[in-house]
């Protein structure tokens, strides 16, 4: 009787068993297959990630600047800013990737795969930063602002620029960085295989064979640097100028123009007060509203504007009354991002009816701007005025 009533029970506890361990069997093949499906999904992502960013590398040597306008918007169009827009849009997506690459779990699918692909994505999205900050810090670029974010957030090119030799040192350790988790990749792929309920995912190599003629390889990311360093478009360009002057109270009749207007290039000018001077209404105090354009590739800070104004009465005649022979006035001119323009407001002096004055607008040069043998072009405006009785 006992042995019935155990042999029953054994026959329960091994049906048991086997209905448990088909569930977990389909269950395993669930969740792997899910998984499959999401992480597909993500190094899908990341080919097209490292895609863009081997063409970027391959094409910047090559990059040209966009012809400016006589009065360019606050778009960017210089050969810098699209390779910095590029870099900053490889940055954003590995990062995505490999956040989301640890987000897709739990369920957690059978074997290494997860923690694998993890490990792949981080270790792309950190050569990607690293490539950018090694262009960066050889051309002195600087990550674009991002729209909302925090002030401050975004790092400036204040540091020291990198030679050749150690950004060519730089570049060649994110190739070799980037093969790394290619070879990784390959067992994440060759694991998932392997699986009981197998994982299958695609193929996914941002330094594909031969790897020395892969853009993003040691090899060809180490002589990308000297390659850079030729690139005319790609190196700074400074060129801070006046693109408009007006006069407050505007001129009633003009000898020369009572508001200047200039461009970038070679339409950059720097005016000259005639001999018949700008005649202004009866006022007790003359304004100047101007317009600075950054007409270069790189951000321009820390320039000033100095307004000069002085008695220009033919001789003979006697001084204007104290207080109203003019002075010297300087004012900060705010950061300048590049092909845009930041307005001006000086302040007004006080000047005396029946008087001429000279007006100088002066703009100081930036380091690294480009002076012409009779001076900087489109850094100084002058005026000439009468102040009507």
């Amino acid at each position: 009787m006992w042995a019935l009533v155990i042999a029953f029970a054994g026959v329960i506890v091994v049906g048991s068993v086997a209905e448990i361990h088909a569930q977990s069997a389909g269950y395993r093949s669930s969740v792997n297959s899910g998984y499959a499906a999401l992480a597909t999904q993500v190094v899908t992502s990341s080919n097209r990630t490292g895609g863009d960013l081997a063409a970027l590398v391959r094409r910047a040597p090559t990059l040209a600047n966009g012809a400016f306008s006589r009065y360019p918007s606050s778009a960017l169009r210089s050969a810098r800013a699209e390779l910095q827009q590029g870099l900053d849009r490889a940055v954003d997506d590995a990062d995505q990737q490999a956040s989301q690459a640890a987000h897709l779990v739990p369920p957690y699918p059978t074997g290494p795969v997860s923690s694998g692909l993890t490990a792949v994505m981080a270790t792309r999205a950190t050569a990607v930063a690293d490539l950018r900050t090694a262009i960066d810090r050889q051309l002195g670029m600087s990550p674009l602002p991002v729209a909302g974010a925090p002030a401050g957030t975004t790092a400036t090119s204040s540091a020291a620029l990198s030679t050749i030799g150690e950004a060519s040192s730089a570049m060649a350790s994110v190739g070799r960085l980037l093969q790394s988790a290619d070879r990784a990749y390959r067992v994440v792929a060759s694991s998932g295989r392997a699986q009981p309920a197998p994982i299958r995912l695609p193929r996914s190599a941002w330094v594909p064979d031969p790897q020395s003629t892969a853009p993003l390889g040691a090899t060809q990311l180490a002589a990308l640097a000297p390659a850079l360093a030729g690139s005319g478009a790609l190196v700074a360009f400074h060129q801070l100028v006046i693109t408009a002057a007006g006069l407050d109270p505007a001129a009633v009749t003009t000898g020369a123009p009572g508001t200047v207007g200039t461009g970038c290039g070679v339409d950059a000018q720097s005016t000259v007060a005639g001999t018949t001077p700008s005649v202004l209404p009866p006022t007790a105090t003359l304004g100047v509203a101007l317009t600075v354009t950054n007409c270069g590739t790189v951000e321009e800070s820390g320039e000033t504007v100095t307004e000069t104004l002085a008695p220009a009465d033919p001789a003979g005649t006697a001084l204007p009354l104290p207080g109203r022979r003019g002075g010297v006035r300087r004012v900060p001119v705010p950061t300048v991002a590049p092909v845009s323009s930041v307005a001006l407001t000086l302040p007004p002096m006080a000047v005396a009816g029946g008087h001429r004055y000279t007006l100088d607008l002066t703009l100081s040069v930036p380091p690294g701007q480009r002076v012409n043998p009779d001076g900087a072009a489109g850094t100084t405006q002058q005026f000439l005025v009468q102040i009507s009785p």
